[in-house]
C-alpha cells in the first residue's frame, strides 16, 4: 500500500506499472488488507491511455482496467475501491 490515510482507513495505491500490478492492488491486495483490518476501502491512481502511450511498453491504462472490472462483475471479496485515471 502506498499510503494509508487514518481515521478513515483509506489505502490508496499509485500505479504506472505492468496490468498484473493494477489488478493485483484492486483484486488481491486491497482485500488483505481487509481483511487484516487495516483499511475499509481504496484509491487506485493509474494513467488514462494518452498518457499511458507515453510511458514505457506495457503500461495499463485506466480505460482498459475500468472495463475488465465491469465484466469481471463482482465478487463476495470485493471492498470499496475508486478508481481515479490521471493525465498530464
Amino acid at each position: 500500500m502506498d499510503f494509508i490515510k487514518k481515521p478513515k482507513k483509506l489505502g490508496v495505491e499509485v500505479q504506472f506499472g505492468k496490468y498484473a500490478f493494477m489488478v493485483y492492488n484492486v483484486c488481491a491486495k486491497m482485500t488483505i488488507f481487509k481483511n487484516l483490518g487495516i483499511i475499509d476501502a481504496g484509491i487506485e491512481i493509474v494513467p488514462v491511455k494518452i498518457f499511458a502511450d507515453e510511458m514505457s511498453t506495457g503500461v495499463s491504462y485506466f480505460e482498459q482496467f475500468a472495463w475488465d472490472l465491469h465484466i469481471r462483475g463482482v465478487s463476495n471479496i470485493d471492498i470499496p475501491v475508486l478508481i481515479l485515471g490521471i493525465d498530464v
